[in-house]
């Protein structure tokens, strides 16, 4: 029972991380949005109050204001993104703690489910970033990267721990 103890107090510290990392991703989007609505109303041609004209002015002369408006779309959406996934994921941990067990059903059937969002959410974030920037005329930078490897990766590690998770609760099912 020493390792079932572990496992709890482990997963207990990654439901911790996975809330903190939450929390700060939605500010992400917070600040990312208010800076989008920002830029709105700059390209709407009014006034922001605290901003100096000159910023403005390099903004707009320069056409980098519908830029900045596509990449702060962009964060915005990866912000919600990777929050909402990681909600998920807290909710997983959650339910984890309170059943004493990774090694249930509803465990399991809860980590594939995860992982298939994990798959398919960031690839979704990904076809409407590249909508964005299409919209505005863009071309997505070299320094930029949306690829969906990550995500797939985790994806299918999580997949296969659920078949790991239902494993287990079908030995302890046995075990009773």
């Amino acid at each position: 029972m020493k390792s079932l103890q572990t496992i709890q107090k482990t997963f207990r510290v990654f439901e911790i991380l996975t809330k903190v990392a939450m929390i700060l991703n939605y500010i992400w989007a917070g600040l990312a949005a208010l800076g989008l609505l920002c830029g709105i109303v700059w390209y709407r041609g009014g006034i922001v109050v605290g901003v100096n004209r000159e910023l403005l002015h390099a903004l707009t002369s320069t056409g980098m204001l519908p830029e900045m408006i596509a990449k702060l779309t962009a964060d915005l959406i990866l912000a919600l993104t990777d929050g909402t996934l990681l909600a998920f994921a807290l909710q997983y941990f959650r339910a984890e703690q309170a059943d004493g067990t990774p090694f249930t059903h509803r465990g399991a059937e809860r980590i594939k489910r995860l992982g298939i969002r994990s798959i398919v959410m960031p690839l979704v974030a990904a076809i409407l970033i590249a909508v964005v920037y299409a919209a505005f005329g863009l071309t997505q930078s070299a320094g930029s990267d949306w690829s969906n490897a990550s995500g797939v990766t985790m994806g299918i590690v999580l997949i296969l721990a659920s078949l790991i998770f239902r494993y287990g609760a079908e030995l302890e099912e046995k075990g009773k």
